[in-house]
């Protein structure tokens, strides 16, 4: 499990996203919490039956990494994809609630650095889990 150490900070950074955001509805939080809920237990048994399939053999084949690589880049998705569209959401709500125009302003200036962490956070997730040497 130590070896996931960043998968759950990653989740639970996305369930703070959720979870503390007024404009989503409690229903549908618990479908997002119990949607990153089922991926996250498919990513690790699948990575663990990965890894245990190729374990010990060294050196380690071609077809590890190519599996590996590709699973991490599709559960990548899984993780990411709906992320964007929850971000637009909330960017939407928050937007269009706000009443001055310099208010609206300074919350599209925060677009910037929400851009840069979640690129940091994809390009963190796929380097740790499914980087191929």
């Amino acid at each position: 499990m130590e070896q996931y150490t960043g998968f759950f900070f990653t989740l639970a950074v996305i369930f703070i996203i959720v979870v503390f955001n007024k404009y989503i509805f409690w229903w549908v939080k618990s479908i997002i919490i119990a949607y990153y809920g089922v991926v996250a237990y498919f990513f690790i048994t699948v990575k663990n039956r990965i890894d245990q399939e190729y374990e010990g053999i060294l050196p380690v084949p071609e077809a590890y990494w190519e599996e590996n690589t590709n699973y991490v880049g599709t559960i990548s998705n899984y993780l990411f994809l709906p992320l964007i569209g929850i971000l637009l959401f909330i960017y939407y709500k928050w937007v269009a609630n706000a009443r001055t125009r310099k208010a609206k302003i300074l919350i599209l200036l925060t677009i910037i650095p929400t851009v840069i962490i979640f690129i940091l956070f994809s390009f963190f997730f796929s380097f740790s889990y499914g980087y191929r040497p």
